[in-house]
């Protein structure tokens, strides 16, 4: 695309549309660095349902445990051992949600996106700059 940087008749101006352009850069920059740390992290659908079985078990075993158990240490460490499980299956049920195969293609989809507002954002910054350059004021 032409952009009509020839318009800009100052540096001030220029210096206006470098800001903007830096911060939209930064910005997608970290948004896509997200994407693919989703992406990296995107779980399948078959280990999350393995997992939530196990923990569903040993939810369950510490709950009758702690039926059982007198007041003391092995008692608060199995009560803790069962949030924590709680708290991941609740991740995974979470995950569930956002992480079918569409999500995936969106996700994608969302990450070749910034990399392409990211790389054009980096070449009108240089075409800017080497116009802000021409400019004496």
């Amino acid at each position: 695309m032409e952009y009509s940087i020839s318009e800009l008749a100052t540096k001030a101006e220029c210096d206006l549309v470098l800001a903007a352009l830096v911060k939209k850069r930064d910005e997608v920059a970290n948004h896509g660095s997200n994407l693919a740390f989703q992406l990296q992290n995107f779980g399948s659908p078959a280990e999350r349902a393995a997992e939530l079985l196990r923990l569903n078990r040993r939810i369950t075993e510490a709950q009758q445990e702690l039926l059982t158990l007198p007041e003391g240490k092995e008692k608060r460490d199995t009560e803790n051992a069962m949030v924590s499980h709680i708290r991941r299956r609740n991740q995974l049920l979470g995950q569930a949600e956002t992480q079918g195969s569409d999500d995936k293609v969106l996700t994608q989809f969302g990450q070749a996106s910034d990399t392409l507002i990211h790389d054009e954002a980096v070449r009108l910054i240089g075409l800017v700059q080497a116009h802000r350059d021409t400019l004496s004021e």
